[in-house]
């Protein structure tokens, strides 16, 4: 990998501005700032849509249904199959919200990097 991505996958999961790596991206939950707080860079010009929420989603579906399913799977009692689901869902939803801002921020930072945009056909 390229020091220039490496860098800027650490200031995203830092949740600072891949330009200077001072300014914080978001100035709230997933709000982000318009501009850079520190360099001015425009963070409006890059839009992640629905790739964060895709990615972490994927991600932490492959990793917690098998526990989910060993769990419910190893146990007799209806009840502890109820309680391994409910805390399964629970973990997915807590695993979700701990990860979409930094993978945001990453994805974010890679698109003003690389000036990608919506697909269009010529």
């Amino acid at each position: 990998m390229q020091d220039g991505t490496r860098l800027l996958i650490n200031r995203g999961m830092k949740l600072k501005c891949g330009n200077c790596g001072k300014g914080s991206l978001f100035r709230a939950y997933l709000k982000l700032h318009e501009t850079c707080p520190r360099c001015g860079l425009d963070l409006a010009a890059a839009d992640t849509a629905d790739g964060p929420a895709f990615f972490v989603g994927f991600f932490t579906m492959i990793v917690v249904t098998p526990i989910i399913l060993f769990f419910t799977l190893s146990v007799d009692s209806w009840t502890a199959k109820a309680i391994a689901v409910l805390v399964g869902i629970l973990s997915c939803a807590i695993v979700c919200l701990i990860l979409l801002p930094p993978v945001k921020a990453i994805l974010l930072n890679l698109q003003i990097k690389y000036d990608s945009g919506e697909g269009t056909i010529e």
